[in-house]
This record gives C-alpha cells, structure tokens and sequence, in this order.
C-alpha cells in the first residue's frame, strides 16, 4: 500500500510540474516560428499606368531574385485593400504601401514591418502633398469655388487620393467629399485620376505631387496644364513593407539589399522614376498618424 501511494504521490509530482511547465510556457511564450518561403510574393499598390509600373517592379523583381538568391514572384493587385489583405493573409511578404494605408494597417495588427523607401534622392526620406488639381483652363481659382463640380479620387486607401482630401473637407467644410461635389469617382490609380481632368471627364482631382512631377516628366502632362487650388503638409513618401513571419536572416538580407547594396537595384529604380533608397521605420509615419487623428489644416 505504501508503494501505490508512493507512486499515486509521484505521479501527482509529474502532472503537477507539467501543468506549471505549461503555464510558464504561456506567460513566456518563445520566439513565433518563422516561415523561409520557396519563392518571395511581391505586390504593388496601383499608382501609375499599368505598363509603366509592372515593367518597372518587374525589374525589381529581377534585381531582387539574383541578390537573395531566391524567386520573386510579382502579385497583381487591383487595389490598396487588396494589398494589406495580401499580406494579413500571408499571400503576400513584401510590398510598398502608401504612409496612411500603412499606418491604417497596423491599427489592425502589425502584420508587416517597413524596413526601406525608395527616394527621389539618396540620403533623406522623400517628401510629398495631396493636391486637388483643376485645367488650367477651367474658370475656379479657389477650392471653395468647386461645390457642385465633379470629383476624381485615386483609390478609397490611397493617402493622398482619398484619405487626408476627406479629413481635409470634413474640417473646412463640416460636409463630406460626396456632399459638396456634384459626383465623386474612384480612378483607381494616380494617373488615371489625372488623364480624367485632362481630358475633361472630371473637373478636379486628387493626387500625389510626386505622379504628377512623373507624369510631366514623362509627357502625359505639360508642366502647366494644370493648376493646383489646395495642398496638404508634407508626408513620408511610401514605406517598402515586409511580413513579420519572414524568417531574421531573409528579413536581415531584404534590409541589406535594400538599403547597402542599392546599387545592385539601380536601373529598375530608375525605371520607377526613383533614384536611391534609405531604411525607414514605424517612427518615420508617426506624424501621418498624427495627422489622421486630428483636423487637417
């Protein structure tokens, strides 16, 4: 009888120790398995002309598979939300966002990491505006004067085509985009959204002064065609983002890649009409949050 008491005691000892064992195991949960892909998905969220961006990602693409030694595989998306479900899904890990669909994203669950930003110049983060364009042509000089117009906006995630125009209007007018223009219309990229006041379809439009610089310099637009009647502040131009499950080493090559051997990335930045990179992190969007959460001016 001792012996089965002895061995109903020690048995308890096990369980008991087990239990403990699994407890601390929940309130010091190790390190989240990474996942090494077979091949690395990349997507884009939609900006230009279709064939002007897919060739240049298409290039990245390329640069990026002989550097890592690894396929990259580029993800058509037809949307900003596509994108950031992509990656919340694990079907994408790696991507470039615009600064509020980023700082949206994380509000969410911090799915993904910004690690680089591609620049207009090497050494500093890249600045850009919202603006609402018009014709040159057409008759308003002011903002005020386009209720009742007709609206073009790029995307409903899009920073500058969408997200601050409408925190903008709410704090100058109290109304929404759709109350005080005649129709508002999604163009789905930025380019779109400017070839629509172009050719007359919409009176205004929403965009990125970054497009509309690109857009010029590649001859969609003449320097002048339009006129701007509002700006935002400055933002941080777009954040290369990746999935926190990526493995250390892959996430430690991306960055390296990106940021110290960018030359390797050259031409196909140049065909992004970019021209250097530099590393970014989630402080470097902090004001955008800021500016998400207050009136604008």
């Amino acid at each position: 009888m001792k012996y089965l008491a002895d061995t109903v005691l020690h048995r308890r000892g096990l369980l008991a120790l087990a239990l403990s064992a699994a407890a601390v195991a929940r309130a010091h949960p190790g390190p989240a398995p990474c996942e090494p892909p077979g091949r690395l998905r990349l997507a884009v969220i939609p900006k230009t002309s279709d064939d002007a961006q897919a060739q240049g990602y298409r290039q990245l693409a390329q640069a990026l598979a002989a550097a890592l030694a690894l396929p990259v595989e580029v993800v058509p998306s037809a949307s900003y939300s596509a994108v950031v479900q992509g990656l919340q899904a694990g079907r994408i890990d790696l991507a470039e966002l615009g600064p509020a669909t980023f700082v949206q994203m994380q509000r969410t669950g911090a799915v993904a990491l910004p690690f680089a930003a591609l620049v207009n110049a090497p050494g500093s983060l890249s600045r850009y505006q919202a603006l609402l364009v018009v014709r040159r042509a057409s008759r308003w000089r002011r903002w005020q004067e386009l209720r009742g117009a007709t609206l073009s906006l790029v995307d409903p995630a899009s920073t500058s085509g969408a997200l601050l125009p409408r925190q903008a209007m709410r704090a100058q007018t109290g109304q929404e985009l759709e109350e005080y223009f005649a129709r508002v219309s999604y163009a789905g990229s930025h380019d779109r959204a400017l070839a629509a006041v172009r050719d007359g379809l919409v009176d205004a439009a929403y965009i990125s002064s970054e497009r509309l610089a690109l857009a010029e310099e590649r001859g969609m637009l003449a320097p002048g065609d339009l006129r701007t009647l509002w700006s935002s502040p400055p933002l941080p131009t777009d954040a290369f983002v990746m999935r926190r499950k990526l493995c250390p080493a892959l996430q430690a090559r991306l960055r390296e890649v990106f940021v110290r051997q960018q030359a390797l990335l050259l031409p196909a930045l140049q065909a992004l009409g970019k021209h250097g990179v530099v590393a970014v992190d989630a402080g470097d969007y902090a004001e955008v949050e800021r500016m998400l959460g207050v009136s604008a001016p």
